[in-house]
């Protein structure tokens, strides 16, 4: 694959390009990884968890019982 990318910008002198070439190798072994940004699971003990926007810890298995408090020791209501 080859990809060829041009930057137009006003505070450039002219315009910078980049040129890429990608190549095949059959013994790479393809892997996923994630943004640790955008992650909301939460590991507490050895089960995991889903933080939601607001905060709350929720289960991520049906029947999988919440946290146990013991984690949060300086945790006042």
């Amino acid at each position: 694959m080859h990809d060829e990318m041009t930057v137009f910008d006003h505070a450039l002198t002219r315009p910078w390009t980049a040129d890429k070439k990608y190549t095949l190798d059959p013994k790479h072994r393809w892997t996923e990884s994630t943004c640790i940004k955008t992650n909301n699971m939460v590991a507490i003990g050895q089960e995991n968890y889903y933080m939601s926007a607001d905060g709350t810890i929720m289960p991520v298995r049906k029947g999988q019982r919440p946290p146990d408090l013991k984690y949060f020791k300086d945790w006042q209501r």
